[in-house]
């Protein structure tokens, strides 16, 4: 199968929290960042979030990255890249609510790991693009997009749970001081810039491994099947097979939700 079209463009404590959504913007000082290495060295439960949640960035960067020669040299449809864009991130802005519920029912880790599944799930599945091209993508995508919301709300959830946890059981002259959600937030943002910048550049190699055609000033261009087949492929089997490596480091995070409980409850008795 010859591919012709035009060539696509190139439950935690309020301080906790409020801390380390404020504290992503401070990570200028070198000291800060040097803090924050530190707290990854030290923190168990840190290292194991953040290994998922980069993770999670480079699949969702790679599909975002993959989105516009899906439809160039997929589906043969410049308007189905905004349709491929709203299918993944409006789903992600509706659901977002109906993620915080569930984690309060089974919990923040069991909850992230689900939306991690479905999402992998969904990835997969637009795999079969390679035999049966259509219109039927936009559903696994808007699944995706549905887990999306999961895979990003939650993890933040789950940070100052971390940043408490790290607060009790390390002494503040062992941590380096105060200030620690700062250190914890920085090294995070950081984290999740690479990933998605990795998103693009993972995509970049698929391409040129599997052969394809770069175009100039407008020119048709003929796509050998290996490049349009490494399209799909950077757009559902990379991403699941990364999901599933994220599964992995998020089953070495240790806090569980009768660990966060009990620590809320004694926190809260005079």
């Amino acid at each position: 199968m010859k591919s012709r079209g035009p060539g696509a463009a190139g439950g935690s404590n309020g301080r906790g929290e409020g801390s380390a959504r404020a504290g992503g913007g401070a990570g200028a000082d070198p000291e800060h960042y040097a803090a924050g290495l530190r707290a990854l060295r030290r923190s168990a439960p840190f290292r194991a979030l953040l290994a998922t949640f980069v993770l999670q960035a480079l699949a969702t960067g790679l599909m975002l990255a993959g989105a516009q020669y899906v439809a160039t040299w997929v589906l043969h449809s410049q308007a189905a890249v905004e349709l491929l864009f709203v299918a993944l991130i409006a789903p992600a802005l509706l659901a977002a609510p109906a993620w915080g519920i569930l984690a309060r029912r089974l919990g923040k880790e069991r909850t992230f790991a689900i939306a991690s599944v479905v999402f992998g799930i969904a990835a997969l599945s637009i795999l079969g693009m390679a035999w049966a091209p259509g219109d039927w993508i936009y559903v696994p995508v808007g699944i995706a997009g549905i887990a999306y919301a999961g895979m990003q709300s939650l993890p933040m959830a789950m940070l100052p749970d971390v940043i408490s946890h790290d607060e009790r059981t390390v002494p503040d002259a062992v941590a380096g001081g105060s200030g620690r959600a700062g250190s914890f937030s920085g090294v995070w943002t950081a984290g999740e810039t690479v990933g998605f910048a990795l998103g693009a550049t993972t995509l970049s190699v698929i391409l040129a491994v599997t052969g394809y055609v770069s175009s100039t000033g407008g020119e048709n261009v003929e796509q050998p099947d290996a490049a349009v087949t490494g399209i799909i492929v950077s757009f559902s089997l990379v991403p699941a097979l990364l999901i599933g490596l994220s599964l992995l480091a998020l089953a070495r995070y240790p806090l569980r939700r009768a660990d966060i409980e009990t620590h809320e409850t004694q926190s809260q008795r005079p």
